[in-house]
């Protein structure tokens, strides 16, 4: 033996190819929250992280990222006011949504049909924003990742990712394009050169 135990005759140690999880041959389907109308007005996008897939929410217009969405605005409340919003205050901005998403019957009630079916999504991500608003505990666990100053300040790298990957597929995109002229150029050229 050698030095501090180390054997000299050992074998030279070489790193097996790790082979990639199933999740990255085959992407889930995109998060339904995607479609919501609500999230475009307000100005968010809904992606999948490049390996995990977990869904997160990006606003170009603010140039902010989130791990949850913007659930005080898809109220309709206002964020910078969550501090001091109650659960009344939730229960006024959610039955005024209600009212916009759902049938009245002829008595004046509402019913928990749809005016529009194609409203699910948007109706969805409304309750999910009501559920974590008023629970207690959801709620603080929400403020505490989105919207509390040291969460802003972590979810920056967030936002580095995104806006890096935005830049790589752009610049993929880039470099596809000049590859399709290229080939139709060289097509023409080919069908120019066989044609005289």
């Amino acid at each position: 033996m050698g030095k501090k135990g180390k054997d000299k005759d050992a074998e030279p140690s070489f790193q097996e190819e790790i082979p990639e999880p199933d999740g990255l041959e085959n992407p889930p389907d995109p998060p339904p929250e995607v479609a919501s109308a609500i999230l475009k007005d307000l100005g968010w996008e809904v992606f999948q992280m490049p390996v995990t897939y977990r869904k997160y929410f990006f606003s170009t217009q603010r140039r902010e990222a989130r791990v949850q969405g913007p659930y005080f605005e898809v109220l309709g409340l206002p964020e910078s006011d969550f501090r001091t919003i109650t659960k009344d205050g939730i229960w006024k901005a959610f039955f005024q949504r209600r009212t916009t998403y759902k049938h009245a019957d002829q008595e004046g009630s509402l019913t928990e049909e749809l005016k529009d079916e194609g409203d699910r999504v948007d109706w969805d991500l409304i309750m999910e924003a009501y559920q974590v608003l008023t629970d207690q505990e959801a709620r603080a666990e929400y403020e505490a990742r989105n919207l509390l100053p040291q969460a802003r300040h972590q979810l920056i790298g967030l936002q580095v990712m995104h806006e890096a990957q935005v830049r790589e597929e752009a610049a993929l995109a880039d470099v596809r394009a000049v590859a399709e002229a290229a080939a139709v150029a060289a097509a023409e050229a080919e069908g120019e050169g066989q044609a005289a």
